[in-house]
C-alpha cells in the first residue's frame, strides 16, 4: 500500500490582479506545506499583482523525506515560470516559505533571470536550528521516532528492517492497527512539537494525522540542512515579527548582497491575522509598487 499526500502541480490563484499591465507575484507554501495562511493577506496585495500561491512538491507526503531546499526550490521555479515565463520575478514566503523564497531567487539569478524582489517574512536564516535536526531519515530514525507511541512492539520488529523511511512508513501504513497506537500520547507529542501549527489533531485519522506530522518533519529537516551556494544580489526585504523576534536575523547578510531588514508587528504566527496582515500588506505593497515603477521606467 503506497499512499501518496497530492498536492496540486501548479501555482494556485489566491486573487485576479485588475488591468491593465496585471503582474503576478508568489507566495511560497507554509511549514505545513499548505497556503491558506496567506489568505487575508492576498486580498490586500496591490491590485496590479495577481497573487499565486506555490504549493507543496508532490514528492512530499506521508512518509518523511530527505528532501533538500534547493530540490524544493528547483520545483517550484517550474510551478512559477508555467504562470510567468521571464522575469522580473517577486516572491515572498513566510516561515521555511521564506527561505525556499530566497533559493529560487539565488537560482534565478545564476540561471540569468531577472528577480524584482524576493521578500523573507520572519524566515529564520541559514544556521538557525541545530544541527541534529538535519539528521537524514532513515528506517532506524522511524523505528526510535514511532516507538515510544506503541502497546505492541511486535509489528516494529519487522518494520525497522525496511530499506528506507519511505519503506517503513508504508509498512506502517499496511499493518499498524489503531489498538496498538497510542494516540492521545502522540498527540500531546506533536503539540509540544508543534503546538502552533497542530493545536488539535483529534479530528484527523491516524493516516492524515501521520501525514500532517511528516510533510512537517520533511520541511524542517530539508531548512536545518540548508546551506545557501552563494548569495543573491537581488533586492531582499526581510521581515522580522517584533513580538517574540527571532534571533540572528542579520545573518541573512551573509547571503544577501543588499538586505532590507524591515520590523513586522505581531509575533510569528500573528503576522497574517486579521489585525496585522493589514499593517503588513501597506509595507509590503510599497515594495511591489517599487518593483513596478522600476519594470515600466526599464
Amino acid at each position: 500500500m503506497n499512499i501518496q499526500y497530492h498536492y496540486k502541480k501548479a501555482a494556485v490563484l489566491l486573487k485576479r490582479g485588475q488591468p491593465p499591465g496585471v503582474s503576478p507575484m508568489f507566495f511560497v507554501h507554509d511549514g505545513t506545506g499548505r497556503i491558506e495562511g496567506y489568505f487575508k493577506v492576498a486580498e490586500l496585495v496591490e491590485r496590479s499583482f495577481a497573487v499565486y500561491g506555490i504549493t507543496l512538491d508532490e514528492r512530499v507526503g506521508y512518509a518523511p523525506q530527505n528532501i533538500s531546499i534547493e530540490e524544493l526550490a528547483i520545483s517550484y521555479i517550474e510551478q512559477m515560470k508555467q504562470i510567468q515565463p521571464e522575469g522580473p520575478y517577486c516572491i515572498a514566503g513566510w516561515s521555511i516559505g521564506g527561505t525556499i523564497a530566497a533559493e529560487m531567487a539565488r537560482i534565478l539569478e545564476a540561471d540569468g533571470e531577472e528577480v524584482g524582489c524576493c521578500v523573507l517574512v520572519d524566515a529564520p536564516p541559514p544556521g538557525y536550528y541545530p544541527s541534529q535536526d538535519a539528521q537524514p531519515f532513515s528506517a532506524a530514525s522511524e523505528t526510535d521516532y514511532i516507538r515510544p507511541f506503541l502497546r505492541n512492539e511486535e509489528p516494529l520488529k519487522r518494520w525497522s528492517r525496511s530499506r528506507s523511511a519511505q519503506a517503513f512508513w508504508n509498512a506502517v501504513a499496511d499493518t499498524l492497527q489503531p489498538s496498538d497506537f497510542d494516540r492521545p500520547s502522540f498527540l500531546r507529542y506533536v503539540r509540544e512539537e508543534w503546538a502552533d501549527i497542530f493545536p488539535d489533531g483529534s479530528g484527523l485519522s491516524l493516516h492524515q494525522l501521520f501525514c500532517a506530522v511528516n510533510i512537517v518533519r520533511t520541511l524542517h529537516r530539508a531548512r536545518s540542512a540548508y546551506v545557501p551556494r552563494g548569495s543573491i544580489d537581488s533586492p531582499v526585504h526581510v521581515f522580522q515579527a517584533t513580538e517574540s523576534p527571532l534571533e540572528g536575523m542579520d545573518r541573512w547578510g551573509r547571503y544577501c548582497a543588499h538586505p532590507v531588514y524591515i520590523p513586522a508587528e505581531g509575533s510569528h504566527y500573528t503576522l497574517f491575522d486579521t489585525k496585522h496582515a493589514p499593517v503588513f500588506a501597506r509595507q509590503f505593497n510599497r515594495i511591489l509598487k517599487g518593483v513596478a515603477a522600476t519594470k515600466k521606467s526599464g
